[in-house]
């Protein structure tokens, strides 16, 4: 099985002015498409306070800070290897 890097990103968003949300997101294997991962509940009043809450956020999804957001990947759905 190999390693599957994951592309993890973190986005700020400015629903209003002076209202900031982060937003985790994952690359798809078309580069172009984003899959929205989780949204902070929270409002910030400021654009570093999101981003900084947003990468504490994204870091969860990190086993392994020296190596990054590396998984495992899927046995194509297969949860239990048969021995027939």
């Amino acid at each position: 099985m190999l390693d599957q890097y994951r592309r993890l990103a973190v986005f700020v968003d400015r629903p209003s002015p002076g209202a900031f949300l982060w937003i985790v997101m994952e690359s798809t294997e078309d580069p172009a498409v984003w899959l929205d991962l989780e949204t902070g509940d929270d409002k910030f009043d400021n654009w570093i306070d999101a981003h900084e809450a947003g990468n504490a956020a994204l870091l969860a999804y990190v086993e392994d800070e020296l190596t990054g957001p590396a998984n495992a990947s899927p046995n194509n759905g297969d949860t239990d290897e048969e021995d027939d």
